[in-house]
């Protein structure tokens, strides 16, 4: 039986790939800070246990007896400044216990812009990377086999676009962009589960079908609900729709700016090779979520 631990398995992302694995048949256990939440919403199948990526005791405690983890966190701000982020320090954390437990496998998703920044045909730098990257070379340095998933934009943030009938999309996008989505991200996990062939190598993920955001989201809506309409609104409207922090609404708003000037190729014939082709179509996809 395949065996993963998930740091990271209740987040946005984080949740539906544990589902699928689990699905799959794999023995997952997950390590998180809020155990009542967790087995809220994950399967009932799933290993819970506490462990904080800013306390290496309950690391030590809830990494014991794993072979292969898999990094599923998020950075929304970029303050280099910060004594303590998740996807730095956080991850050097994880990577100096796993090194003490004699963990063999680390996998951790990341963004296509971080193996592809020529795709930003505006020479932007995604600000996050500043927090991210200091955290991939401590892995790639600590002798422990590495496996990044550099992934393109998820379908599975498309209903957070929607208010009321209107999908809103922020910004101009004409570029085309090959939309991933979680499950099947989690086949390409699963099938990286154990297998040597992915140690210290780095795999883009991507959908088969290249499309701009509006052309995507009409594919979606036609089957999500036909009677929602597509609405494109200048970059300034992040500023007023009520985010919850000024802190998001800067990383949103950077995000949009960045995704607006991104301009995919497909790359990801290497890891369809080894791992597997992506297997679902935007309406595949949707259906699933309905």
């Amino acid at each position: 039986m395949k065996k993963i631990t998930i740091i990271g398995a209740t987040g946005t992302l984080g949740l539906p790939i544990t589902k699928q694995l689990t699905k799959k048949g794999v023995q997952v256990k997950a390590v998180v800070r809020d155990i009542k939440k967790a087995k809220e919403i994950l399967p009932s199948t799933v290993e819970i246990v506490y462990g904080d990526v800013a306390e290496k005791d309950s690391l030590k405690t809830a990494l014991t007896g794993s072979e292969t983890i898999y990094l599923n966190l998020n950075t929304t701000n970029w303050d280099e400044n910060a004594s303590f982020q998740p996807e730095r320090e956080g991850i050097m954390n994880v990577i100096d216990i796993s090194k003490e437990l004699g963990i063999n496998h680390i996998m951790q998703i990341v963004g296509i812009d971080s193996s592809h920044p020529e795709f930003a045909v505006k020479g932007m730098e995604y600000k996050t990377n500043r927090i991210r990257k200091p955290g991939m070379e401590y892995l790639k340095n600590s002798g422990i086999n590495y496996t990044y998933f550099h992934c393109s934009v998820f379908l599975d943030s498309f209903p957070t676009f929607i208010q009321g009938e209107d999908f809103g999309i922020i910004g101009h996008h004409q570029y085309p962009v090959f939309f991933t989505n979680t499950t099947d991200l989690a086949d390409t996990i699963y099938n990286a589960i154990g297998n040597d062939k992915v140690y210290n190598r780095a795999f883009t993920v991507q959908g088969q079908e290249g499309l701009s955001f509006p052309e995507a989201a009409q594919r979606f809506v036609n089957i999500y609900n036909p009677s929602i309409q597509i609405s494109e609104y200048p970059m300034e409207t992040i500023k007023h729709i009520g985010l919850p922090s000024k802190e998001y609404e800067d990383f949103m708003e950077h995000m949009l700016t960045y995704v607006e000037q991104l301009k995919e190729e497909q790359v990801s014939q290497p890891t369809w090779d080894l791992l597997g082709k992506p297997k679902l179509t935007i309406e595949e996809f949707t259906k699933s979520l309905i």
